[in-house]
């Protein structure tokens, strides 16, 4: 009888549960934030801005999660603001969110529901139209009226070689007023790309009648895979006719219309080396030179009297770090001592030239007649595209007598070195200056010995100070040594393993920690720092990784020329380290 009554009461009490229920459901709708939200255009062009504006009555349940907007939107910026107004004495509250976007491409899309915590805006839906902009529009679309700004992108070629140089151009044209602009630089499919900009100026032109202004930038691109290279459109953002500030205050207004262009993506055919041709004889160039220079009369020379010999390779469509070295055959009875390479690039609107200078200095030994053998060197001719042969002919070297002995001749009154200054005589001593004697010397001692105190305490902080850099400064030296070691083990580790990639990567951090060069990340930008021997090895690492050559690659030969270098950069280090330093600190 008991568990009966229970029973009943509890169904009783059921009827007062869902009221309340329904009344704290009833209560969380009326106090439910009422979202609302609106474009400032519809339909908008593809390369304009639009803002998006949601505004709730009262309190949101959370902050906005506006992530699924990005998915055919751009957020270019965004506010928030809070306002508070009294109606007939009664107080409500209004907050606004502003986002400015510009569209990815053409259509009608639906901006989703925004979730504010539990609270949630309506979906709305935005037309996207062609821009009027040529480079905006679609195949199958056409401009109703002269475009007043837009980006156009092109290369000097459709196909093109290995390592070979083309030019690639970006134009801003426009009839309107610009401010606050910015310019994308190019980004390619091959992340070892060199890409360098060559050129930039500003002109005008005319196009259908019509006079605009012209903003270009050229860049030379290296390529260096095989294959179909693409480069991604380039973008421009900025506000069109921007109204001039009046007052200092308007420096801070942003004015004019926020819009966005994109280029058309571009793409090269990128030929691979003929088969026909070792890896070491690639140089794709449209033009190569070797220029001969000596310093005196090669028919009239003197035994053992110097004479330089200036060797230098110009190739258009190069840079200077593409470009080998020259082997020099042993010539009985001529010692010659090769000066390092200098290397250069020269840059202009058509692109890069690239120069090496090689200079030996020749000493023949006795009189007679020498011949210097022909010096060859191949190439690829990237116009013609086909195989060249760039020489200097041989060379016949006339030693008629034997240079006299230079002396060094004794000082005349003409020539004579400044002597320092002597000191003076001691009997033209300079009396030293007498000051009052102060009256109350306890006064001046005291004093004296504050100063000197005070001199003593500076002294003990900055030795501390000291102490505590170098220390510091050793532990820093630790890690990067460890970091280093570990890096040349790993360029050792893969190179013996002939394994191209891993060698690619370790040869990279190594050169990040030996040339303190965050930003070195590939092969080419290692050859423009190290030696001449080991940049070659690197080249020829690099080509082969994108050619057939990747499966046969062999590190020993790279191997010999990274423990060199190693070498080299110790013996630099030391000489640095056991050199006298200035007398003063600039």
């Amino acid at each position: 009888m008991k568990t009966t009554a229970n029973l009943l009461s509890a169904m009783r009490q059921i009827p007062l549960l869902f009221i309340a229920l329904t009344c704290i459901t009833l209560n969380a709708v009326a106090n439910a934030a009422n979202i609302t939200v609106t474009t400032s255009r519809n339909p908008v062009a593809l390369d304009d801005s639009f803002h998006l504006l949601y505004e709730a009555d009262s309190s949101v349940d959370g902050a906005p999660d506006f992530t699924p907007i990005y998915q055919n939107f751009d957020v270019l910026s965004s506010s928030q603001s809070t306002n508070m107004r009294s109606i007939n004495g009664s107080w409500s509250l209004k907050k606004t969110w502003d986002l400015a976007v510009i569209a990815k491409d053409i259509g009608t899309f639906t901006i989703p529901p925004i979730s504010f915590g539990n609270d949630t805006s309506p979906a709305i839906q935005v037309t996207i139209n062609n821009s009027t902009s040529p480079n905006s529009l679609s195949p199958k679309a056409g401009p109703t009226v002269p475009a007043t700004i837009f980006l156009e992108s092109l290369s000097d070629t459709k196909t093109t070689w290995i390592n070979a140089q083309f030019i690639y151009t970006v134009r801003l044209l426009r009839t309107v007023g610009i401010a606050n602009a910015s310019l994308s630089d190019p980004v390619s499919s091959d992340a070892d790309a060199i890409i360098k900009k060559i050129a930039e100026d500003n002109y005008q032109t005319t196009r259908n009648g019509i006079q605009y202004e012209v903003f270009e930038r050229r860049y030379a691109i290296f390529p260096q895979k095989s294959g179909l290279l693409k480069i991604d459109p380039i973008t421009f953002e900025g506000r069109i006719n921007a109204k001039q500030p009046r007052t200092i205050f308007d420096q801070f207004r942003m004015s004019g219309q926020l819009k966005r262009l994109r280029s058309k993506a571009v793409e090269i055919q990128i030929k691979a080396k003929p088969a026909a041709i070792n890896l070491q004889d690639w140089l794709p160039a449209s033009k190569l030179q070797l220029i001969e220079e000596w310093s005196g009369d090669i028919q009239n020379l003197k035994a053992g009297e110097p004479v330089t010999r200036t060797i230098t390779l110009v190739a258009e469509g190069l840079t200077g770090v593409q470009l080998p070295d020259l082997d020099f055959s042993d010539i009985d009875g001529i010692k010659q001592y090769a000066d390092n390479s200098i290397i250069e690039n020269r840059e202009n609107s058509n692109g890069i030239t690239g120069l090496k200078q090689i200079k030996i200095a020749l000493i023949p030994a006795r009189t007679g007649e020498y011949i210097l053998p022909e010096i060859k060197l191949q190439w690829w001719n990237t116009k013609t595209n086909k195989k060249q042969l760039a020489s200097i002919p041989q060379t016949i070297l006339s030693v008629t007598g034997t240079a006299i002995q230079n002396t060094i001749p004794a000082p005349s009154a003409d020539n004579r070195q400044i002597s320092p200054i002597e000191p003076l005589a001691t009997n033209n001593k300079i009396q030293a200056p007498q000051f009052p004697v102060a009256a109350n010397e306890p006064y001046w001692k005291g004093l004296a010995a504050f100063f000197a105190t005070a001199w003593l305490f500076t002294l003990i902080l900055l030795y501390r100070k000291s102490s505590t850099d170098k220390k510091q400064n050793k532990i820093k030296q630790h890690a990067t040594d460890i970091s280093i070691k570990s890096a040349i083990a790993a360029v050792e580790k893969n190179a013996k393993k002939n394994d191209t990639d891993k060698t690619r990567k370790a040869l990279i951090s190594w050169a990040q920690l030996i040339y303190n060069n965050k930003t070195i990340s590939n092969l080419t930008q290692i050859s423009e720092h190290c030696s001449s021997p080991f940049s070659q090895q690197i080249q020829q690492l690099n080509q082969s990784m994108y050619g057939s050559e990747k499966h046969t690659w062999q590190g020993k030969n790279l191997l010999i020329a990274f423990r060199s270098e190693q070498a080299l950069k110790n013996k630099k280090t030391d000489a640095a380290a056991t050199a006298l330093k200035p007398l003063y600190n600039k």
